[in-house]
């Protein structure tokens, strides 16, 4: 008769069990400096709600009452000039057409009305460095042409153009335009990117995040080549994906010579050339190629000299009337690697493309699940936000909070510790720095939005919970651009009032 050996693997289980609770118990542990996921069998019968969430909570509700109160002062400090010089000027507190001295709509605008509602928080009371410059060279552009320049800085989170060209799309259709804009002369997303057929050769290139990297050559792409052998780029049109990028008006190329070179340009594979003998300078120099009165669809730019003297940049596909949006992505990036830009390096680039909007799309790769305070982040974000308003005078700057992250935590998909407390820390650094703000993450959906982009049908976003894919992109997009479009509504009410 064989022996029952059915109660020792109860005893074994039930072991099991008590070792596994006990090990709930202990501090989280680490290999090799990464940390091992915390043990927790019940996590699937816990409740959503945590004290971590009522913290988060409680810490997010404090830095949002510090930024009101910082816009609070400066609209009480406004108005008391006004006030002041209508008094000067014989009045009662009523201004000298008869209207009252009272806040405009545009002074704080914090609308959030649930997903894709979110509109453009305008922290600058006027001063440099809101909306204004944006929204006024619009106008300008409809009453005398030109072009309107956006710059994106950002993350992984718009790498291969996701989300901005479907922006530099809507934005073109609506007030005019073509053309992909910047290119950097390499890419590591030159099969990925959808919104321009890149090509190159002969180059040697560098990243701020990877070796070897100069400082003193960088600008805010925070990337540039050098020619190597027979070095070349070339942009092509493409109209698969997007409208109004199969072909431009123009096309230059950035970049800095210490000794003499000569570039060529071939438009439309050869229809016409031009050779550009290039004198040697210190400063970014800029070359620029027309369509000689048709379409450009098509242009490679060649170099004949190699060696450390040379420091390439980027290549566009622009307009001559419209909107140029240029999508400069670092992955791995956070925004304050843009304080080792050269004030020199920003300031010509600056007097070369000068942007009438900046936008600052940074945060994703600074927040963990075991950090929530972030006054050391947004200290140097404030420091960058100064940097652009010294360098670049005139430009409209606007932060972009980061969306929606995931993790598994308490049994199921939930966002991330750290994610609100970033989204409410880039408003304070914005309402700090006298800028713009606009939340992505509220336009999203808030918390948990992600998982409804991943587990949707279609899908739009990955498998990260992080990053969003080109499906999801369109869909944020279009509520930036509605947020765009509002903000030029008041903007242009308030100037008709």
């Amino acid at each position: 008769m064989k022996k029952n050996y059915l109660h020792v693997v109860l005893w074994l289980v039930l072991l099991v069990v008590i070792a596994l609770l006990a090990m709930n118990r202990m501090p989280q542990l680490s290999l090799f400096g990464n940390k091992l996921k915390e043990v927790d069998i019940l996590a699937d019968l816990k409740g959503v709600g945590s004290v971590a969430d009522t913290e988060d909570a409680i810490l997010a509700d404090m830095i949002d009452r510090r930024a009101d109160s910082i816009i609070a002062a400066k609209m009480a400090a406004r108005d008391t000039t006004r006030l002041e010089a209508v008094k000067g000027a014989g009045g009662r507190g009523d201004a000298v057409d008869g209207s009252r001295v009272t806040a405009t709509p545009t002074d704080t605008v914090h609308l959030v009305g649930g997903t894709g509602n979110a509109l453009i928080e305008d922290f600058s009371m006027g001063e440099a460095g809101g909306m204004a410059p944006y929204y006024a060279a619009l106008n300008r552009m409809s009453d005398g042409g030109g072009v309107v320049r956006i710059a994106v800085l950002g993350d992984s989170y718009i790498e291969g153009d996701i989300l901005t060209a479907d922006l530099r799309m809507m934005l073109q259709q609506q007030y005019g335009g073509c053309g992909v804009g910047y290119v950097p002369v390499t890419s590591e997303t030159f099969g990925f990117r959808r919104s321009v057929k890149h090509s190159f050769s002969g180059w040697r290139s560098y990243k701020v995040t990877g070796p070897d990297f100069d400082r003193s050559r960088e600008t805010i792409s925070g990337e540039y080549a050098i020619p190597d052998s027979a070095a070349t780029v070339e942009l092509r049109g493409q109209r698969k994906y997007y409208s109004r990028l199969d072909s431009c008006d123009e096309s230059s190329i950035y970049f800095r010579a210490d000794a003499p070179c000569t570039v060529t340009a071939s438009v439309n594979g050869g229809q016409f050339r031009q050779q550009f003998d290039v004198s040697p300078g210190k400063s970014i120099q800029k070359l620029t190629i027309d369509a000689q009165g048709g379409r450009m669809g098509r242009v490679r730019w060649s170099v004949n000299r190699t060696g450390g003297g040379y420091t390439f940049y980027g290549a566009t596909m622009d307009c001559r009337r419209g909107v140029i949006l240029d999508c400069y992505s670092m992955r791995s990036t956070s925004g304050p690697n843009l304080l080792g830009v050269p004030e020199g390096n920003m300031r010509e680039y600056d007097s070369l493309r000068h942007y009438d909007l900046i936008v600052l799309m940074y945060g994703l790769n600074a927040i963990t699940p075991e950090i929530i305070n972030y006054e050391g982040y947004k200290e140097r974000m404030c420091d960058v936000i100064e940097r652009i308003k010294r360098d670049c005078p005139g430009s409209g700057i606007l932060v972009v909070s980061v969306g929606d992250r995931c993790e598994r935590r308490d049994g199921a998909m939930r966002t991330m510790r750290g994610v609100l407390a970033m989204v409410k820390y880039q408003r304070l650094i914005a309402a700090e720095s006298g800028v713009a703000f606009w939340s992505m993450f509220d336009a999203m959906g808030g918390e948990g939005s992600i998982v409804k982009m991943v587990e949707g049908k279609p899908r739009e976003a990955n498998g990260d919970y992080t990053h969003i894919n080109f499906l999801g992109g369109r869909r944020l997009a279009g509520y930036f651009y509605d947020a765009l479009l509002k903000g030029k509504e008041d903007y242009d009410n308030n100037n008709a009032q």
